[in-house]
């Protein structure tokens, strides 16, 4: 995936850099600033994020790149139900020090994808494979649940300088929202499970209306 994100970026103009453990890429013109990560896993990404701003800002010496840092992680998975979509959804809704965008995707999605791409302008052929109506199509129906098609709709989601008509963008945010919506309604259901359905109907109904709302405070996640 490397590879591919690099190719990407070089095709776009942008300066490539390689430090300790990242990469940076800077198209200064346009004040656009891009730290790349590859992450297994995503516990430590808000954690380490100061110290890739200050490495980062250290090595462009440019002032502007507090008000315009993204970082881009590549979350590799051995399967697309491992997915971490909690955290993923909590590092992307971060506001500190980046704009973040976390990119997932399975081994085999990444090879069934390079031969599609592979050619003078790996930008120009992903475009092309996005204007399809057919692998558009297929990402909607199976979604990520495919030989490779959602992977692609994946970059252009998160990489803004790969060209998207509007109703595929429109539909692609549609999608997105989707997504978002499972993981709360998954986070509510985790909610109950544990903090009513494991009682018995004795206890709950012995229970004041204080008590539930404690319980109900208790079991939700501190937001400040």
């Amino acid at each position: 995936m490397d590879k591919i994100i690099s190719t990407i970026f070089l095709e776009s103009n942008h300066d490539s850099r390689e430090a300790d453990g990242f990469h940076l890429f800077s198209l200064k013109e346009q004040a656009n600033y891009w730290v790349v990560i590859t992450r297994q896993s995503l516990a430590d990404v808000l954690e380490e994020q100061v110290d890739l701003f200050l490495k980062a800002k250290g090595i462009l010496g440019e002032a502007r790149f507090d008000k315009n840092a993204n970082l881009l992680i590549l979350y590799p998975v051995q399967a697309i139900d491992k997915v971490d979509r909690d955290k993923m959804l909590q590092v992307e809704e971060d506001l500190y020090h980046f704009k973040k965008s976390v990119i997932y995707y399975t081994e085999s999605e990444r090879d069934n994808l390079l031969p599609k791409i592979n050619g003078p302008s790996m930008i120009k052929n992903l475009e092309t494979l996005i204007l399809r109506e057919d692998i558009f199509k297929k990402h909607k129906e199976e979604f990520d649940s495919n030989m490779y098609e959602s992977l692609l709709y994946r970059l252009a989601h998160k990489i803004p300088f790969i060209k998207i008509n509007v109703g595929q963008a429109n539909n692609l945010e549609s999608l997105e929202e989707m997504n978002k919506g499972a993981i709360s309604e998954n986070k509510l259901n985790e909610i109950l499970e544990n903090g009513f359905f494991n009682i018995s109907e004795t206890d709950f109904n012995g229970m004041s209306p204080e008590k539930i709302m404690e319980k109900i405070k208790t079991a939700l996640p501190n937001e400040n």
